[in-house]
């Protein structure tokens, strides 16, 4: 037997004995100190530690705060917005704040869009806050790449300001007081994907009273209407919390422009 093989032989039998020895429960003493081990096991489960381990990604979500100071509300939209606009003005009185409606009978976000008149009430009103109420003319609208056009437009117009977009009510299986032509094809949903879900304001399930259309609120019924929006308004749920306060009192509106359908905006 040569040497290399002699000192393989020999290198071998010291590996064996010194796995033997690391797996083994004995434990060998030089003096006071013990023979340190290697482990085997115990490296492999750091590793898997290391390789397995996940960082917290939860993510706080802070409660926004709510705006007390006054507002200016520009409200537009179509025809729903005037019964609404009533309340509003009620709401506006009692929390010092101030409001101009905007109705424009059959319009729809892309009348809105197309045209400047937004822009135009916004430089004549100078509001902090704007409240949109439209696409009822829309709801049967099955090209959502349209309704992203014509919202995208209406929201270009407002820039930085706060807003909260209200959708239009619909037909479902619960309000029996719909009608049923007015089916919402995705619209709803698709302006809340473009607005964000704490500026849009879901009016499919609301219950309240109809006109014979099936689609417009009776007076009573915008009552209930503006009454579940201001609450909403002023929760955490929406981007921009203000003070909505139920009002004690009524008075007259004021500040209220219609717009019939002929009018071609600005």
């Amino acid at each position: 037997m040569n040497s290399q093989i002699k000192t393989l032989l020999i290198l071998f039998n010291v590996c064996v004995v010194i796995i033997t020895y690391a797996i083994s429960p004995i434990n060998l003493m030089i003096g006071d100190e013990p023979v340190r081990k290697i482990s085997l096991v115990g490296q492999r489960e750091v590793n898997d530690t290391v390789a397995t381990e996940v960082p917290d990604t939860t993510v706080v979500i802070a409660k926004k705060e709510k705006d007390m100071s006054p507002q200016r509300f520009l409200f537009v939209g179509d025809s729903m917005a005037e019964p609404i606009a009533h309340y509003f003005w009620n709401y506006a009185v009692e929390n010092g704040h101030e409001l101009y409606t905007v109705s424009w009978y059959g319009s729809s976000s892309y009348s809105w869009g197309l045209t400047h008149t937004l822009q135009h009430y916004i430089n004549e009103y100078h509001p902090t806050f704007v409240v949109l109420c439209m696409g009822s003319n829309e709801l049967t609208i099955k090209d959502m790449n349209t309704v992203t056009r014509n919202v995208n437009r209406v929201l270009e117009q407002m820039g930085d300001l706060p807003f909260v977009w209200i959708g239009p009510p619909s037909y479902t299986k619960d309000n029996p007081h719909a009608v049923k032509r007015w089916i919402d094809n995705g619209y709803n949903d698709q302006i809340m994907t473009e607005v964000g879900a704490d500026r849009f304001f879901d009016s499919r399930d609301m219950q309240m009273d109809r006109a014979r259309d099936g689609l417009h609120p009776t007076m009573k019924g915008a009552v209930v209407w503006m009454d579940a929006l201001a609450e909403w308004m002023s929760s955490e749920w929406t981007r921009h919390p203000v003070v909505m306060n139920t009002p004690q009192q009524k008075s007259p509106i004021q500040n209220l422009t219609i717009m019939q359908v002929k009018d071609k905006g600005f």
